[in-house]
């Protein structure tokens, strides 16, 4: 487990999950894993604020390998109809004051770089950040 973790022992971290875990430990931040915010369990909750989740292709229906009208018989619906479930989930948690950020199971897999850059941008406030 990685600094400051706490990981809720209903629900088992997946391959993704525990690669950001890791990233977020590279960094040195602290967060923690599994936490619920409201209604919801999120991913990872970065000094009460950030949100990060970590969407599976195959589970979130991965708009670069799905079209709006594919049925997954693991989630009993369309493609479009999960995007608007995770859309609203999302629009609710940021009603709540939170910042949130999706990272994608491809790139997570393929670019750790990225996903550092996406993290360290999304923990730097807009006032923060020096234009040159």
């Amino acid at each position: 487990m990685g600094r400051n973790q706490k990981q809720d022992v209903k629900r088992k971290v997946s391959k993704i999950e525990s690669r950001v875990a890791q990233y977020l430990d590279d960094l040195s931040i602290e967060y923690v894993q599994n936490c619920p915010v409201g209604k919801y369990n999120v991913d990872f909750l970065i000094r009460d604020t950030y949100i990060i989740e970590c969407y599976g292709g195959y589970w979130h229906c991965d708009p670069k390998k799905y079209e709006p009208d594919y049925y997954s018989r693991g989630l009993k619906c369309e493609a479009h109809e999960k995007w608007a479930k995770d859309q609203h989930r999302q629009s609710e948690l940021e009603s709540m004051g939170h910042t949130f950020l999706v990272l994608w199971e491809s790139l997570i897999n393929s670019s750790p770089r990225a996903c550092k850059s996406k993290i360290k941008k999304l923990l730097t406030p807009a006032e923060e950040t020096i234009i040159l």
